[in-house]
């Protein structure tokens, strides 16, 4: 548990210093994980996605097996610490209603320490789709925010650091990357 703090407060400080980008230290190998060493997202255009499990959002509902996606997703990474993530959830709660039955959008709130604040976010701008928590930083992303698309084999087909400035700007990804459209 002191690791776990003593990693929380390295990441937040570093955070600070940086913004978004970066500074995050990876997890260990197999932390929050259903198995050994695990593959991240990091660097990764095509594949799987990590065979890891993430709880739900607020501890509520079911934990989610990620390597188990199948998609059509969006998966977005965003924490409360990360201003271009709070002006983007809107838009993904957008496109997430427009789409509904056809693409799932997914947010995982990554090495979010500040969970009251992530919690008042969430509330605040409205998102119901599905949440899930990675406290421990086991997808091991160096960046956000960030979008994952995962097509219906639940191979990732996409994959950036980028700011979703509008529901167009992730239509178009979603066409583009996953051949579905409005």
């Amino acid at each position: 548990m002191r690791r776990r703090r003593r990693l929380a407060l390295a990441a937040a400080s570093a955070l600070l210093l940086t913004g978004c980008a970066g500074g995050a230290e990876p997890a260990p190998a197999g932390t929050g994980s259903t198995g050994g060493d695990q593959p991240s997202l990091e660097g990764q255009t095509s594949g799987s996605l990590p065979d890891v499990r993430l709880d739900a959002f607020g501890g509520s509902g079911e934990p989610l097996d990620l390597g188990a996606i199948k998609g059509p997703v969006v998966l977005n990474l965003w924490a409360s610490w990360c201003a271009p993530c709070r002006e983007e959830l809107p838009y993904y709660q957008a496109f997430s209603q427009a789409y509904d039955g056809r693409v799932d959008v997914v947010g995982i709130d990554f090495q979010d320490t500040q969970t009251e604040k992530a919690a008042a976010l969430v509330e605040e701008t409205g998102v119901t789709y599905p949440l899930y928590s990675d406290p421990d930083g086991v997808t091991r992303a160096q960046a956000l925010p960030r979008i994952v698309l995962v097509d219906a084999q639940g191979e990732v087909v996409f994959q950036q650091y980028v700011e979703i400035e509008s529901v167009q700007q992730l239509e178009d990804l979603v066409a583009e990357h996953l051949g579905v459209r409005a």
